[in-house]
């Protein structure tokens, strides 16, 4: 989470800047920035994490960083939120890290998009990966409630609030390009539609 969310500061866009920053660190290391290699094996404490988010700068110590990636990492994790990337009034899609990409030649359907996730994949694996992002404490699974998850895990599963989500119009509504954006903590006025319906 951006440090915005974990000091309870109104926030927009900002926080999905961060979070491009983190997915692109993870995706390179194999690990997020604020746990580092060791949290897989040594459990990390969630306060902990939430110190090193607020206080402490990420460490590039994996071998695939480099200055490019990094650079744009710093870029997306500054802690001010004026300061990051994307929140200046700049456009991300700019910085020589994305080179490679025309945008908008990928933005008019002309050329594939260089990766697409699988649509019937879950990136979770097991439901051991669930508690490590949920508050809720005591729960024990069962055989069959692991059955149901890696039934759920391979996509065979509907979801009914994909449905839902159809039904309400909220779908277009987030996938409109020129909706006015969410605004939590900020004036109510400048709230979307998405915000009354949920």
């Amino acid at each position: 989470m951006a440090p915005e969310i974990l000091t309870d500061m109104p926030y927009r866009m900002s926080v999905d800047w961060w979070s491009l920053g983190v997915s692109i660190y993870e995706m390179v290391a194999g690990y997020t920035p604020f746990k580092g290699p060791d949290g897989k094996k040594e459990k990390v404490d969630k306060d902990e994490v939430k110190r090193r988010i607020i206080n402490e700068e990420p460490v590039f110590e994996h071998k695939n960083f480099d200055p490019l990636t990094t650079d744009i990492i710093l870029q997306f994790l500054k802690k001010k939120v004026d300061e990051r990337l994307g929140c200046k009034g700049d456009d991300p899609r700019k910085h020589e890290w994305f080179k490679s990409i025309n945008f908008p030649r990928l933005e008019a359907g002309l050329i594939p998009p260089p990766w697409l996730p699988k649509p019937n994949v879950v990136y979770a694996k097991d439901t051991g990966d669930i508690a490590e992002f949920s508050d809720v404490r005591g729960i024990e699974f069962n055989d069959k409630d692991e059955k149901l998850f890696k039934e759920f895990s391979t996509g065979a599963i509907s979801i009914p609030w994909q449905k839902e989500m159809i039904d309400t119009g909220l779908f277009d509504e987030l996938n409109d390009p020129h909706r006015k954006e969410s605004s939590t903590g900020l004036d109510q006025e400048k709230k979307s539609g998405t915000c009354t319906l949920l």
